[in-house]
């Protein structure tokens, strides 16, 4: 799956396991090109937020993996199998919460 602007959460949870481990590894690129022109996290951090539609679908104990998985470009099977697997228990989280708030 392509993405030529920056998913939302919600679109997150539509999307497939496959599309949502493109889409980390897509960020991992981008990520990785800002690293290696020189910038720093925190110069990163300071213009955008990489990882803003993730984070509320990753529990807590899971966003760290995700975050260092990304600034080392670690993409073994075991780490982003992790991470897959907290997205997954996030999004359940995420959608049952949405829809209590609908009620």
């Amino acid at each position: 799956m392509t993405h030529n602007s920056q998913p939302t959460t919600d679109d997150l949870t539509a999307f497939s396991q496959m599309e949502i481990k493109n889409y980390i590894f897509s960020l991992q690129d981008t990520l990785q090109s800002k690293l290696n022109l020189g910038l720093s996290m925190d110069d990163i951090l300071d213009t955008e937020d990489p990882f803003e539609a993730l984070e509320p679908l990753l529990p807590q104990e899971v966003y760290p993996i995700l975050v260092l998985a990304m600034i080392n470009n670690i993409r073994t099977d075991t780490v982003i199998d992790a991470v897959l697997s907290g997205l997954k228990d996030g999004i359940c989280e995420y959608r049952n919460r949405a829809q209590k708030k609908s009620y």
